[in-house]
């Protein structure tokens, strides 16, 4: 056997290298991945920038790792191509590598926007890879305020970052919400309040027009309502978009992402694609993002693939779309159909909203099936509901404890339990049983945490 390839040394590329050794001891892995590090927690990013996490908290595994599984290790190369009547993997120094097994776990890459001066001097940042992180930290020693613009996570995670190293930053919206394709106006409310206290200036559907450039430096904006903002440090973020392109050749059918089954397979036989890249069928219609954006999607899809790529017959069967993440603090989830832009949903949201205390809980209904729900600021059901969803569960058929505790303020009792990974931001819930002192290992990141009585509330 020529054994396995994975392209990738991010989470899902890292947990399919794991799951492979645990049944094949004795083939190749070979691993390739474009940056030049090894593999690193990329929600730890943010307070690498600020200063309030140690480079070394960064990495998600030693470097021993890769020679202690057999792993054969190849940072700084691109694939170019992949072959699929050869089994052939060609690299950007056109090294090519065979396989019987093949994964694709490439992530995916921010495009950014292109703004009149903003080829002047590279002035815009983004914040995905280490390399950005360390581009940002030594602009921010000589910047004093900054412009962020875009909706989603990863502008937050940049606006976040930029606050809090002390700088001045003005968020431009270009429509009316944050992170439009989970959040409603109630929900961007409840955050944007967050951001205002932080020192964050907010302005809505308003974008770049112009980037002013003086002896290559930047030195202010231009909004689209000819306004002047200074500042040395503009990120504009467009949504991550997979990494696919090497793929035209390959005989792997793609579309948004990688297109998979509920094995990871693709259409070739022999050829797996798990994490930021793959693409699920969607069966709950045209309100879902096809490709979403998640650490444990990406760690669970990684360990299907490399469960199957020794030959067994694992399902992934989460729920396609999920989204967990951290904005100043706040907790923030998102399942399954948490913003519908269509007709025919009902949203069940009790007391809701009230901005002011930080918490905004909903549901999505179609036909009385829960289909989406949305966390913001308190994540305690976020599990119960996840499997809600999975199961199709009817409304009426919900357990009333879950609904009072998720909706009514007075309900004085927290029989649902959950909190966020402080590392990856993946929600844990907690055991019924558990107590002070208790520890729990996040199953994506490893990090091993202990119950404090916060949690227990």
């Amino acid at each position: 056997m020529v054994g396995y390839v994975i392209i990738g040394n991010g989470v899902a590329g890292i947990k399919a290298a794991e799951q492979i050794r645990k049944t094949d001891s004795d083939n190749k892995i070979t691993m390739v991945g474009e940056e030049n590090y090894p593999f690193y927690y990329r929600p730890q990013l943010p307070g690498y920038i600020c200063g309030s996490v140690d480079e070394g908290k960064l990495w998600g595994k030693k470097k021993s790792f890769y020679a202690d599984n057999g792993i054969t290790l190849l940072l700084g190369q691109r694939v170019i191509n992949v072959n699929d009547s050869k089994n052939e993997v060609v690299l950007s120094d056109r090294t090519v590598i065979n396989y019987d097994s093949l994964l694709i776990a490439t992530g995916g890459s921010i495009k950014s926007r292109k703004y009149p001066g903003s080829d002047l001097n590279g002035g815009i940042v983004q914040l995905k890879t280490i390399d950005d992180a360390k581009n940002i930290k030594e602009r921010i020693k000589n910047a004093k305020n900054a412009v962020v613009v875009g909706e989603d996570f990863l502008t937050l995670s940049l606006a976040e970052a930029l606050n809090n190293s002390d700088i001045g930053v003005t968020y431009l919206l270009r429509g009316d919400r944050l992170w439009p394709d989970v959040m409603d106006k109630d929900a961007s409310k409840v955050l944007e309040i967050k951001l205002r206290e932080k020192g964050i200036k907010i302005e809505h559907e308003t974008d770049i027009k112009e980037i002013v450039i003086k002896k290559k430096a930047v030195q202010g904006i231009i909004t689209t309502n000819d306004v002047f903002l200074e500042c040395q440090i503009v990120g504009a973020i467009d949504k991550l978009k997979p990494n696919i392109g090497f793929l035209g050749d390959s005989g792997v059918n793609v579309s948004d992402g990688v297109l998979v089954n509920n094995n990871m397979r693709t259409n070739v036989d022999n050829i797996y694609a798990a994490g930021d890249v793959a693409q699920l069928s969607n069966d709950r219609g045209n309100d879902i993002p096809k490709i979403n954006i998640r650490w444990l999607k990406a760690w669970k899809q990684g360990q299907v693939a490399g469960a199957n790529m020794t030959g067994n017959d694992a399902e992934y069967d989460d729920i396609s779309c999920i989204s967990s993440t951290q904005v100043c603090g706040v907790d923030l989830i998102s399942i399954g159909i948490s913003n519908p832009l269509n007709g025919g949903y009902k949203i069940m949201r009790g007391d809701y909203p009230h901005p002011e205390i930080d918490v905004y809980k909903k549901l999505v209904l179609k036909n009385d099936t829960v289909v989406g729900a949305l966390f913001v600021g308190n994540v305690l059901e976020a599990g119960a509901i996840i499997k809600v969803i999975r199961n199709k569960t009817k409304y009426s058929e919900i357990d009333e404890t879950l609904l009072k505790q998720m909706f009514d303020f007075n309900y004085p009792k927290s029989l649902f339990r959950g909190f966020m990974c402080p590392v990856c931001k993946l929600e844990l819930n907690i055991s019924p049983d558990a107590k002070v002192g208790d520890k729990i290992v996040c199953p994506a990141c490893g990090i091993e945490l202990k119950v404090t009585e916060r949690m227990l509330k």
